[in-house]
């Protein structure tokens, strides 16, 4: 409450340090809001334009400017249910460890065998 000044009610009376306290606490907490939608509006157009550019460009690196924009595939990963649809325990143990294990799949069975079981996060912008 530093440097807030105090006026004085219509009756002339200052008002109690306990409504100053919530006085503070009423802007407080509208400023927090206002920028709260700030953020939200913010966020909702960052996520829109990256969208834009997701749809516009290959994965790859771009000048844009003095900036770099860098479009990345989301991240692979196994999808472990149809991996042991595919491979049950039983009858390769070998590729199990609690989860089954990429590695070892894939040094047995080849990239191409493990592709059509791999899934890929949402790819991604970064604008640096």
């Amino acid at each position: 409450m530093t440097g807030t000044l105090v006026q004085p009610e219509i009756d002339g009376s200052m008002p109690s340090l306990e409504d100053q306290r919530h006085d503070l606490l009423e802007h407080q907490a509208a400023r927090i809001a206002a920028l709260q939608v700030d953020i939200k509006r913010a966020q909702d157009e960052i996520d829109s334009l990256k969208a834009q550019i997701l749809d516009a460009w290959p994965v790859g690196s771009y000048e844009a400017g003095n900036l770099h924009v860098q479009v990345k595939a989301g991240n692979q990963r196994l999808d472990t249910k149809r991996f042991t649809q595919k491979y049950p325990a039983a009858q390769h143990p070998s590729f199990y460890r609690v989860s089954p294990d990429v590695s070892a799949a894939r040094r047995a069975l080849g990239a191409l065998a493990l592709e059509p079981l791999m899934k890929r996060d949402k790819s991604s912008v970064v604008v640096k």
